[in-house]
């Protein structure tokens, strides 16, 4: 039997429309792929061709020190983007013109892991590939990309299930436009999502071709499939959202095994340890950021974060199923009036806008319900059972909190994003129905179905203006017309829903197509359009005079912002280096160097007070806006304008020479002296074991002062530092101790020291010293090995076929 005949047959039996017909109606994939192409350029118009940035760094107007520029906040809703991951983007495009790729960002918190940090999936092939472009202008190519490859991945998905090709446009169009993608678009959650229609191309496509047997599912062709199975899960897991990683990874399992029970003769054991070996390929391409992060996740309070957040217990309120047809009833960032449906009375206060929506349109839900009810098959038995799981879970039905809560790792993750899996498996069923609905002989079925799904949708309304009616007085005018432009969209995909009844449209299959599809276009555009703010070149994080007045400061020094002036992560895009730091993952040791606790995700984006251990820190200059001055004796103003500056007159520089030194009973005893009023760094050093070579001798205060140190060359995974001593002492440096860190002096090897709870510090001996501290993780290094390991495999499955041909 050959490939294509086999495929034929399958998607007859699994859709329920002979495949050669629906391959042939609507014109060739090529002009579908193409006219999904030209609608996300409209959506996406102005940051491809309009000379802006697909940026909602607008939103750092609503902070000192830009609040008093003329131009108006935007994008407040996204402050991820804006406070994380631009601002690391940033920093890696500018190392990168230097010829740097950075592990470790010393601008952040005395000094974080950079591409440890996964949620800047640095990684990712997509950003990977725009690297050389400055983050202003990638952002809107990386959009198109991400959007365009989970639109095309959902057509060849659909095309193997059997869909016609403006059925497939349907899934491809209703997935890639929907809610979730939409508004996260910015976030690497779309990363991971993008993955889930390859994934499962690539494994239906291991059970139409593989065969069914061991001879034939290790054959070249099939082999290749598993390879490249096993590249589709790698960039997944590059994607840098965890928690998407997880539930597609578990949905993909789940598919696996629903089609490996449908399957006769099928040698599952071969099949289950190809998957198995599939994964683990992945898992050595995504080791270079995944072995990092993991070590990063060991050295970090994040599982404690998870445990005290109880994820598994949130959910949406039932009354937000009404936003799956008028998706801004709750308002939404473009318009606003997020008070509308506590006005009307259907409920309390709504999450944010990004969690609350799974919007797909309302066509598409038309669609998927023809495609539940006619023809039923084992797609939509499977499809409609997961998303009412899906939905189950994301609204908190019981017991499904209860199962995620008992489960590892899944009672970590939010379950409320599984809207996303949802809004997929809604758009695959909604190209299903599209073809079983015109293709369906049977007149009064067909109008049976639209006027049954419309008396559902009617009994809905009349429900909630039962509840509301009364009330819709309370809103003002703007705010009725705001709601009655959703109702008209409603209305309109009624309208259209109703001419597809006509017996004309059949023959007419292009106007067909016109009208059905082109307001699918129309109504997810006026959804989504506007949703994620683009900004121009000059309202992208802009200085401000004080800002520059820092910058015009060469010395090495760091600063504080008091609760959130100069927003971290933002001083690292003006070269200021800033204790503070915002990442949802932090060193844990600095973490309660500062707080002498773990407290949550946010540790240290705002400064509400100077922190005890502030002598540590190496901060110059406090910068408040609108706060007490802080206290006198210790500071001097010396810049009010936009923002106040006050400079420390017991500033130190990061580096250090110590002759002192204490070796404390444990991590314990020496966080509580460092927090002690009576600790000074400069007199006595704190570790935590013996140094090797314990000939350090205690020396008096004037010694001390014959000594010196400072920095003569900085990279972020570098440092070098001259030191001069009359005896053998120590060199602390004021950054953030991290497995990885290791140091020379002199040329020769030298253990780094975990110091002061928190630093580095080096043994030097007496006179002149170089000493260089340089960033060599050996996850990392474990990393590239694993890659180079996976490339090795892929390569050997791919020859081997190549081979197999010539012969």
């Amino acid at each position: 039997m050959s490939e294509q005949t086999q495929l034929n047959d399958e998607a007859k039996n699994s859709s329920g429309l002979p495949a050669a017909t629906k391959g042939s109606e609507g014109g060739r994939f090529g002009f579908w792929v193409a006219a999904l192409a030209v609608v996300l350029a409209i959506f996406l118009h102005d940051p491809l061709f309009g000379g802006k940035g697909l940026i909602p760094a607008g939103g750092i107007f609503n902070f000192p020190p830009w609040m008093e520029s003329t131009n108006k906040p935007t994008g407040s809703l996204f402050s991820d983007q804006y406070l994380v991951f631009f601002p690391q983007h940033e920093f890696t495009y500018r190392e990168f013109l230097q010829g740097r790729f950075p592990l470790w960002n010393p601008y952040l918190a005395c000094g974080m892991p950079n591409v440890a940090s996964m949620d800047g999936a640095l990684l990712f092939p997509i950003n990977l590939l725009l690297l050389p472009v400055t983050p202003f202008y990638a952002s809107g190519i990386a959009a198109f990309l991400k959007l365009f490859l989970a639109g095309l991945f959902t057509m060849l998905y659909m095309r193997l299930l059997g869909a016609s090709n403006s059925g497939a446009f349907l899934s491809g169009l209703a997935f890639s436009l929907s809610a979730f993608m939409v508004c996260w678009l910015g976030h690497p959650h779309v990363n991971c999502a993008m993955c889930l229609p390859l994934l499962l191309y690539l494994i239906e496509k291991s059970f139409r071709y593989g065969g069914e047997n061991v001879k034939g599912l290790m054959s070249a062709p099939s082999l290749r499939i598993w390879a490249w199975i096993a590249i589709a899960f790698g960039c997944m897991l590059l994607g840098g959202h965890p928690p998407t990683m997880v539930q597609t990874a578990v949905f993909i399992g789940f598919y696996f095994l629903f089609r490996l029970l449908g399957q006769q003769k099928s040698e599952p054991f071969t099949r289950i340890a190809l998957i198995l070996c599939a994964g683990v390929v992945g898992i050595f391409l995504a080791a270079p950021q995944l072995f990092p992060f993991l070590e990063y996740y060991h050295n970090s309070a994040v599982d404690a974060y998870s445990t005290t957040l109880n994820r598994t217990a949130e959910k949406l309120p039932l009354n937000s199923l009404i936003l799956y047809l008028f998706p801004h009833l709750a308002g939404s960032p473009r318009e606003g009036y997020e008070d509308t449906m506590l006005l009307l009375g259907i409920g309390n206060l709504l999450p944010n806008f990004l969690e609350r929506t799974g919007y797909v349109g309302v066509l598409p839900l038309l669609f998927a319900f023809c495609g539940l009810f006619i023809h039923r098959c084992r797609w939509s038995i499977f499809y409609g059972s997961t998303i009412a799981v899906c939905l189950l879970a994301v609204y908190g039905v019981p017991p499904f909190p209860g199962i995620f809560g008992a489960l590892p790792i899944v009672k970590d993750i939010n379950p409320t994003r599984l809207v996303m899996i949802a809004g997929f498996e809604i758009a695959v069923l909604a190209g299903l129905g599209w073809d079983r609905f015109r293709a369906l002989d049977n007149q009064r079925k067909k109008t049976l179905l639209i006027v049954g799904f419309w008396a559902v949708i009617g009994i809905i309304l009349l429900w909630y203006w039962h509840l509301i009616g009364a009330r819709w007085k309370r809103l003002d005018p703007d705010q009725r017309s705001f709601v009655e432009l959703q109702l008209l969209m409603l209305i309109g995909s009624m309208a259209v829903s109703t001419a597809l009844l006509l017996p004309s449209m059949r023959k007419q299959f292009n106007l067909y197509c016109i009208i059905g599809l082109g307001w699918v276009v129309v109504d997810l555009l006026v959804f989504g359009m506007g949703l994620n703010p683009t900004i121009s070149r000059d309202a992208y994080y802009p200085t401000t005079p004080g800002i520059e007045w820092l910058q015009r400061d060469k010395t090495d020094f760091r600063v504080l912002g008091e609760d959130l002036v100069l927003t971290p992560n933002t001083a690292e895009l003006y070269g200021l280096k800033d204790a503070r730091g915002y990442d949802f993952t932090t060193v844990r040791r600095y973490e309660e160097l500062i707080e002498n606790q773990i407290t949550n995700f946010y540790f240290y984006r705002a400064a509400p007070s100077l922190p005890k251990v502030f002598p540590l820190l190496s901060v110059k200059y406090v910068i408040t806006f609108n706060h007490p001055a802080p206290d006198p004796a210790l500071f001097d103003l010396v810049y009010s304008n936009e923002m106040n500056i006050y400079q420390y007159r017991r500033f130190h520089e990061r580096t250090m020479t110590l002759f002192n030194y204490s070796v404390e009973q444990g991590p314990a005893s020496v966080l509580a002296k460092v927090r002690s009023d009576t600790f000074d760094p400069q007199k006595v050093l704190l570790l935590e074991e013996s140094p090797k070579k314990n000939n350090a001798e205690t020396q008096s205060s004037e010694t001390v002062t014959n000594s010196t140190a400072h920095i003569v060359s900085e990279q972020p995974d570098e440092v070098t530092i001259e030191t001069s001593t009359p005896h053998t002492g120590f060199l602390l440096l004021l950054d953030t101790y991290f497995p990885g860190w290791k140091a020379t002096v002199n040329g020769v090897a030298s253990p780094v020291l975990r110091a002061d709870y928190n630093f580095r510090a080096v043994q030097v001996p007496a006179g002149k010293s170089v000493v260089r501290f340089i960033y060599q993780p050996g996850s990392w290094r474990w990393g590239i090995i694993f890659f180079l390991v996976g490339l090795a495999i892929l390569a050997a499955v791919f020859s081997g076929g190549f081979w197999m041909k010539r012969r």
